[in-house]
């Protein structure tokens, strides 16, 4: 089933499921699993410290010290997972890959949780270069298509192209780049849901070629994610354009509450 499937409560419309982003520190986890979110986004990176590096939840291995109280890097992957399970809620959740080398310890981590969670389970790599990334190297799709195809045949597979602060947002995501997102998914026969985050001020340079997309690629949708800190000015007419271009059912809206509380009243 896809996202909008397993909470009935969205009424088959993805800007209703709500989301908590980087739920990356035991404060973070633990407000998000008394708060509304349907869906816990976590960054797993492979930790920078100890004899024998283990995943964590941080955004890279420079945030997963292990110094901080509360902050990146003080939860491991396997006390997060643990946490969830024990939650006694059908808390989805979205594991994001930050480098390949912690694909294959952390989905050995999840297979031990996989049967005791009890909401849908979204896998998240940046497979492919985006605009202007040539320095952010992509997480290896081979290595990450291949587990999560055979270990979790039923969670939802979310591939990603890579972005950085400074990438170019007046060339979005050309038709090349989708194009090789779609011969991807048919390379690797995924029968699980696809979906594509797409990065929002590319993503309303992108339209047709990400309908073109969606329109091959069967039981896929986008996952529209911003920034914190990114002006509103031009995240609302971004966003108004992105809901009129898509069925309500295609587009989930991982963003900060501040700017999804701003566009809630547009719509």
């Amino acid at each position: 089933p896809s996202l909008v499937d397993y909470f009935p409560q969205a009424a088959g419309d993805g800007l209703k499921i709500v989301w908590e982003h980087a739920v990356n520190s035991r404060q973070r986890l633990g407000m998000a699993l008394r708060g509304p979110g349907m869906v816990l986004e976590g960054d797993v990176s492979m930790g920078a410290s100890g004899r024998y590096p283990v995943p964590v939840m941080a955004h890279s291995p420079i945030a997963a010290g292990f110094g901080g109280s509360g902050g990146n890097g003080d939860l491991t992957l396997d006390e997060w997972l643990h946490e969830l399970a024990l939650c006694g809620m059908p808390k989805g959740l979205k594991l994001d890959f930050k480098s390949t080398e912690v694909v294959e310890p952390a989905c050995r981590i999840l297979a031990r949780y996989i049967d005791k969670l009890q909401g849908p389970v979204v896998l998240n790599a940046d497979v492919l270069p985006g605009p202007d990334c040539a320095a952010v190297p992509p997480v290896d799709a081979w290595t990450f298509l291949t587990l999560c195809r055979t270990r979790f045949p039923r969670s939802i597979i979310s591939l990603g192209w890579t972005t950085q602060e400074g990438s170019c947002l007046k060339m979005g995501y050309t038709r090349e780049m989708v194009e090789s997102m779609g011969a991807l998914v048919r390379e690797y026969n995924l029968g699980q849901p696809v979906s594509f985050p797409v990065w929002l001020p590319l993503a309303r340079r992108s339209l047709g070629d990400l309908q073109r997309l969606l329109a091959q690629v069967p039981r896929s949708s986008l996952t529209v994610f911003a920034r914190r800190g990114e002006p509103w000015a031009a995240a609302l007419p971004d966003l108004a354009a992105l809901r009129s271009a898509f069925s309500p059912s295609l587009v989930y809206y991982d963003l900060p509450h501040d700017l999804l509380q701003a566009f809630l009243p547009l719509c």
